[in-house]
């Protein structure tokens, strides 16, 4: 859905400091929410796809137009300085994909090129006839 496909596949469900992620899904697409934690707490889980179960913790980044499961769109639902603590985490995360995308396509040059070396001394020694 609007404004949660890009978070939702850059985190998984779960607490990170005082963020409270989840990444979920439905019929219909991606979802994503950000709660805040009173300092020093522990989130209760209540699944993948459900915000935690403590009573302080607030919702920052949710639903904030359309219906819900079909046509909803994402945004920030309180704005402050926690914003700017969320992009820092989406450019920590965005660089890990991009390193991981780096780091397994120059896996797959080395495969091949071990591949071609295989092949070329296994060919090397097949008898040349006349």
């Amino acid at each position: 859905m609007k404004g949660a496909r890009e978070y939702a596949q850059l985190f998984r469900t779960g607490q990170d400091g005082r963020f409270y992620l989840v990444s979920g899904k439905h019929a219909r697409g991606l979802a994503f929410h950000l709660q805040i934690l009173p300092e020093s707490e522990e989130a209760i889980s209540n699944g993948d796809n459900n915000l935690c179960l403590n009573k302080n913790a607030v919702e920052v980044y949710g639903v904030i137009g359309g219906q819900r499961g079909w046509t909803e769109s994402y945004g920030w639902l309180y704005r402050g300085s926690w914003e700017e603590d969320f992009e820092r985490m989406v450019d920590e995360a965005k660089e890990e994909r991009r390193i991981e995308r780096e780091n397994k396509i120059e896996e797959g040059i080395q495969k091949a090129r071990k591949d071609q070396k295989r092949i070329r001394l296994l060919l090397d020694t097949y008898p040349n006839i006349k």
